[in-house]
């Protein structure tokens, strides 16, 4: 049945993971809630149905979503299902989907370290106001290196290896669950939201394994085009709803539609930079007269972890057989998953993680500043003898980009945000921290043996020449953020200030228009930012309902 028209507190576009969070926190809070989501189900609780021809056969109550093991296959297709993963508008990977990047990603759910928010946000904002929120997601999200519900472990034999090696460099290991705030030279397990032996997340962790709520309405297969806004006010928003336009009238709207969703709904709302939003009117999406747009810094400096690969030849490594587990498992691998979400299957293949504070020189200042290198390292789905341990830069990383439309109306990004800052910085610290790497293992282990980046073509110990390699090979990670900044009254982007947030989530220029996605996040977080992205999502719940009740 199609959600009512009118006569809601709120609606939230997008059921991601701020989206997901964030309107059930103001369905908590006693308010009447509509979450609007672009796309079908996913996991199988949800009314999702990708399985392969075994899971249907054996009438399998998982789907490709649910299984960790499986979680790979969602990078590589645009569907081969009735409903497309991501969104076909966009020129990277944005999931259109329930649970949005929350369900196909790779679950990894890392606690922001304390100095994350300490550093880089506001007065409201710092480690000691996000306990509340943080304590939430961990209470029904929480971490774990262990996928089964037996306990069993598979490709385990990995870590002592790597252990070794980063002892070796005078890194310490830690419990990465708990000791959250140690991201400096430290290393440990990868940890997920798993529940039952299957994907957990926002999307079981606040939706599906609660109590109902009769406040919150969630409808699916509704695209939203714009909003409906008065000035400032906004009153609405328009959308299609299996082919049907309609016009959804709320008090409040909060978009937590994802970087690549947020921004194009403001441009095509009149609100953004100049050039995006007659961009938007060129296209037919921008409706409003020119003296109406809210010109603001939508798009602006968004972040992603540039992402290089490494692999290792080593013979403790076992393959990791991903297409196995679709096409033909093993017995009694196959009843272990099926019947008691136990066993091998229930693993993803991730197993180690480091984190690496880097100091290097900005060549243009002559200053010092830190940038983290993470490392995450699993067996290879293919080859047996080669761990791969992708090398990632992120918090402190100074390069960004901007996301835009087109000329033919498609969302992208404009600029490289991948090693393009003027002072050369995210590069050494990358450079420096691989190279180190593979020098140590090497040193530590003579039966480690680099095949990327290759040592006849680039000498580990030459930090430049790994840099070369770097820069041949980087690709992205999808984990962008940083598109629509939160800042204090001072930062008010409408002002020639970078921020289109303030403290309270609310768009600057705007009364009653909030967002609480990734996009918010002021700078680059330190790790993979699907936990950061649930705790905007409780940390706005509380702003927005707080600020809203004291207006009435």
């Amino acid at each position: 049945t199609a959600a009512a028209l009118d006569g809601w507190d709120y609606i939230v576009i997008g059921a991601g993971a701020a989206g997901l969070v964030n309107a059930v926190r103001l369905a908590e809070r006693g308010n009447k809630v509509l979450l609007l989501e672009r796309g079908g189900p996913s996991l199988y609780d949800s009314g999702g149905r990708w399985q392969s021809d075994w899971m249907k056969a054996a009438n399998a109550t998982f789907t490709a979503f649910d299984l960790w093991s499986l979680a790979a296959m969602s990078y590589s297709t645009r569907g081969d299902l009735s409903d497309p993963i991501y969104c076909s508008q966009v020129t990277e990977l944005a999931a259109c989907i329930l649970g949005g990047g929350s369900v196909v990603n790779a679950g990894q759910h890392f606690h922001p370290p304390d100095r994350y928010w300490d550093r880089y946000y506001p007065d409201g904002w710092k480690a000691a106001d996000m306990v509340a929120a943080q304590d939430e997601v961990s209470a029904r999200c929480p971490a774990s290196p262990i996928t089964s519900p037996d306990g069993t472990e598979a490709h385990i034999e990995i870590y002592p290896v790597l252990k070794d090696i980063f002892l070796s460099m005078n890194f310490t290991e830690v419990v990465t669950e708990v000791e959250y705030n140690k991201k400096e030279k430290n290393f440990g397990r990868d940890v997920f939201y798993t529940v039952h032996g299957q994907r957990g997340g926002p999307l079981r962790g606040y939706f599906l394994d609660r109590p109902f709520l009769p406040n919150l309405t969630l409808q699916m297969y509704t695209k939203v085009d714009n909003l409906v806004r008065e000035g400032g006010i906004i009153t609405g928003v328009n959308a299609t709803y299996r082919g049907t336009r309609v016009v959804y009238r709320s008090n409040v709207v909060v978009l937590a539609a994802g970087v690549f969703g947020t921004s194009p709904l403001l441009f095509n709302s009149g609100i953004g930079p100049q050039d995006m939003l007659q961009l938007a009117a060129k296209l037919g999406r921008n409706h409003y007269a020119a003296d109406d747009w809210i010109i603001s810094p939508v798009g602006k400096g968004v972040y992603d972890n540039p992402a290089i690969p490494v692999q290792i030849d080593h013979p403790v490594a076992k393959i990791y057989n991903v297409s196995e587990v679709w096409y033909n498992p093993q017995e009694p691998f196959k009843d272990e998953i099926l019947f008691n979400r136990t066993g091998p299957y229930t693993f993803y293949g991730r197993v180690f993680v480091m984190w690496y504070d880097v100091p290097v020189t900005n060549n243009i200042t002559n200053t010092t500043t830190t940038i983290t290198a993470q490392a995450i390292c699993s067996p290879s789905s293919t080859l047996g003898g080669r761990l791969g341990c992708p090398w990632y830069v992120g918090e402190g990383i100074q390069s960004s980009a901007d996301i835009v439309y087109t000329p033919d109306g498609l969302v992208s990004v404009r600029g490289n945000p991948y090693f393009s800052d003027p002072a050369g910085a995210d590069l050494r610290a990358a450079a420096r921290s691989l190279s180190e790497f593979l020098v140590a293992g090497r040193r530590a282990d003579p039966r480690f043996s680099p095949v990327a980046p290759d040592p006849a073509t680039y000498d580990p110990a030459d930090v430049d020449a790994i840099a070369r390699y770097i820069n041949a090979t980087r690709t992205g990670n999808n984990h962008w953020q940083g598109s629509t900044k939160l800042g204090d009254k001072e930062d008010d982007g409408t002002k020639g200030g970078r921020a289109v947030v303030d403290t309270d989530c609310k768009v600057f220029g705007t009364d009653n228009l909030y967002i609480t996605d990734a996009g918010i996040a002021t700078r680059m977080t330190t790790s993979n930012p699907v936990y950061m992205v649930m705790s905007f999502g409780e940390k706005c719940a509380e702003r927005i309902h707080a600020s809203r009740s004291s207006d009435k």
